[in-house]
């Protein structure tokens, strides 16, 4: 409890004694001297002459500033006035019946009349008066007087005389003003405090509270004063409300006794309250009040509920978990917060423009597949990049104005807040209720925006870590490549440069021994194997370039039938040589969509495989056909090259579905370092294509590739 605090209760218990010690004084001037009703007979009394036993007998009226008077009405003259009226007045009795006692009041400020019977006297009445008037006394001063009387009344109800006293309160007055006016300033110190003070009986009613409470609680005085406090208890805490109560009337004495508990205002809205409770006990130890200062940490709360979500999300987003995982606790963690029954996470793949929803619990789908950027209010947020709060109103309004679409099951209530990672918007994160309107308001608006930020920072964490990790298996799989690229390299450029060294050796060494037929066959082995060695380097060439980014794609409409001529003219030797049946089926003016010097690489590839493990006289065949259109209005074209060759081992088409490198010698012992149907999948991959193998050893490969129509 701080010092400021502390002041203020202290001061309130002040004002707390001085305001009950005033209502005691006021009432004990109400009746100090009051004649008592029940004894009406004093009337037939004489009124003494000396000092009467008024308050025990130790102080005359005079002293105390009383006059006694008896008064007849028929005559309207006093019979009776205590030598003391000089003193009050500064007239004498004869004086005051001469001008009259109404001629020096100036100001009646009450009165009151009562009226009842004496001792069952039917005959008369007497009538109970009492009067406060301002007079001007004789030397024109002002003095407050008090007049309490009783007279009796005839049958007829006219006054016959009454007996009264007269008393000066202008100092006791002049007292209860500076009191009034103490207390008033009080209160005003209370009502400009941002504490909330009260004052409660021992029966918990409320007997005080000042405007800082009256804000609390969202009610005026007027409705808050005579409620009891327990009636403001959410039932779920009233148990502990009543325990802690019984354990601070009841436990051992302290200067203040703090803690926390909830508060339902006017309008059932749940406030924490923090307060520090003072007790005040009379003289005989009992309960008179309880004395509290509150003050409302519902916010400050709510803040640090915040704080510490965020820093477990943060915490989370560190773990070696998976980003779903993440996704998960973060819905766990905003339901801590709000209602997040209907919940999920929305990535912009900007790549694919697509709409990925990597996690989504939803009360009427929870499998929501990546979809095209449309007009729903996901993209509405994804556009204008700020957190939009969206009833049925609103959507119909953003319908009507074109700027969304209705998308699945219309919400009461849509709540959705942009992620973003260096201002550029990610994605967006959404909340919606279908059934109660009321469930999301502005507040829950700013909680989201306020861990928004950090949830994106955590999402921004985990992508880099996956990226990092897909990185780290890429460059594994790159030096696994190269591993086997070198080691093909150095086993497979052996065999031609092997051919190259050794014939050409025999031909400089045995030059002139050497018939013309043993020249030309050399020169022929030696002219294959640099062809060889050419086509392997080009295949190297080509892959390096590619797997360095050093490429520049250029799609464009290609007559796949003139590739085809290009192909086989580069074949032609090797068909002949191996003497095989070209069937080829292409249908005339087929066009697809793609970049020409990738696609005669890769048909140049495939075809030369073909050829490679075809026995000698065998077939290959070629089809090219257009198929129907597809889901966006284009032909796609299939393309199928057939052998009747050797096949492809089982063990080997698991490598080439692995992308796996290796090498094996054609039929005639053709060369080659396996990167031909590597290359021909990605550069067929590149220009949107699709690649399949079917093979059985001993039977021979079909390729099957479909392309996008031009």
């Amino acid at each position: 409890m701080s010092n400021i605090e502390l002041n203020l209760l202290n001061y309130m218990v002040l004002l707390l004694q001085l305001y009950q010690r005033f209502q005691i004084i006021k009432y004990i001037i109400s009746k100090v001297h009051i004649i008592n009703k029940e004894q009406p007979q004093i009337l037939d009394r004489p009124i003494p002459n000396e000092p009467a036993s008024i308050m025990n007998g130790s102080l005359s009226y005079s002293l105390l500033g009383y006059v006694m008077y008896n008064l007849d009405f028929k005559t309207g003259k006093y019979i009776f006035m205590s030598p003391s009226v000089n003193l009050l007045t500064g007239y004498s009795k004869n004086e005051i019946n001469e001008i009259g006692f109404k001629s020096i009041v100036k100001k009646v400020y009450s009165n009151k009349i009562d009226r009842y019977r004496v001792n069952g006297d039917t005959n008369y009445n007497v009538e109970e008066f009492y009067g406060k008037y301002l007079i001007e006394t004789k030397s024109g001063n002002k003095k407050w007087i008090e007049d309490n009387s009783f007279a009796y009344l005839d049958k007829n109800g006219d006054h016959l005389n009454a007996i009264g006293i007269l008393r000066d309160t202008s100092s006791l007055n002049t007292f209860i003003d500076k009191l009034n006016e103490e207390k008033n300033n009080l209160d005003k110190i209370f009502d400009l405090s941002d504490t909330m003070l009260i004052q409660i009986d021992k029966d918990l009613n409320i007997i005080m509270i000042n405007k800082k409470g009256c804000r609390i609680f969202g009610g005026d005085k007027r409705e808050i004063i005579g409620k009891n406090l327990y009636e403001f208890i959410p039932k779920h805490f009233q148990s502990n409300f009543k325990r802690y109560i019984e354990e601070l009337i009841n436990g051992e004495e302290a200067l203040t006794r703090s803690t926390v508990g909830k508060l339902k205002t006017f309008d059932n809205k749940i406030k924490v309250i923090e307060w520090h409770n003072t007790l005040l006990r009379d003289e005989n130890g009992e309960l008179i009040s309880i004395i509290a200062s509150g003050q409302e940490i519902t916010e400050r709360r709510k803040e640090e509920k915040i704080r510490k979500i965020i820093s477990e999300i943060l915490d989370e987003a560190n773990s070696g978990k998976h980003l779903y995982e993440v996704f998960k606790f973060i819905h766990k963690s905003i339901s801590k917060l709000m209602k997040a029954e209907n919940f999920y996470i929305a990535y912009h793949n900007r790549e694919q423009n697509l709409l990925t929803f990597p996690y989504c619990v939803d009360k009427y789908d929870d499998d929501t597949p990546p979809q095209k950027l449309g007009k729903g209010l996901t993209e509405y947020v994804l556009r204008t990049g700020k957190s939009v709060l969206v009833d049925k109103k609103k959507d119909n309004e953003l319908i009507q104005k074109g700027e969304t679409d209705l998308v699945g099951e219309q919400s009461e209530i849509w709540l959705g807040v942009p992620l973003k990672i260096q201002d550029k918007v990610i994605g967006v994160l959404v909340v919606q209720d279908y059934d109660d309107a009321s469930t999301y308001t502005e507040t829950e608006q700013q909680i989201l925006d306020v861990v928004a930020y950090p949830i994106s920072r955590a999402i921004e964490r985990k992508i880099v870590d996956t990226e990092r990790e897909e990185l780290i298996i890429q460059l594994k799989e790159l030096n696994a490549s190269k591993d086997q690229l070198f080691s093909l390299i150095s086993h497979d450029l052996r065999n031609p440069f092997n051919s190259l060294l050794g014939f050409s050796d025999i031909i400089i060494s045995e030059f002139d021994s050497l018939t013309k037929e043993e020249i030309k066959e050399y020169n022929n082995v030696i002219n294959n194997s640099a062809k060889n060695l050419y086509g392997m380097t080009n295949n190297l060439l080509h892959y390096s370039r590619f797997q360095l980014g050093k490429y520049e794609y250029k799609p464009k409409a290609m007559d796949i039938e003139v590739s085809f001529r290009i192909v086989l003219e580069t074949q032609k030797d090797n068909i002949k040589k191996k003497d095989i049946i070209l069937i080829k089926e292409i249908d005339q003016n087929v066009l697809v969509f793609a970049d020409e010097i990738l696609m005669n690489i890769a048909l140049s590839n495939i075809v030369e495989n073909a050829i490679k493990y075809t026995n000698e006289g065998g077939i290959v065949k070629i089809f090219v056909e257009k198929i129907g259109t597809d889901e966006s209005g284009k032909n796609s074209v299939k393309i199928i090259i057939v052998d009747e060759g050797v096949g492809i081992p089982e063990e080997n088409l698991v490598k080439i579905e692995s992308k796996e490198m290796f090498s094996t010698a054609g039929t005639m012992r053709e060369f080659g370092i396996g990167l031909g149907l590597f290359l021909s999948r990605d550069f067929i991959t590149v220009n949107k294509g699709k690649l399949q193998i079917k093979s059985e050893e001993g039977k021979g490969t079909t390729v099957t590739i479909d392309l996008p129509g031009a």
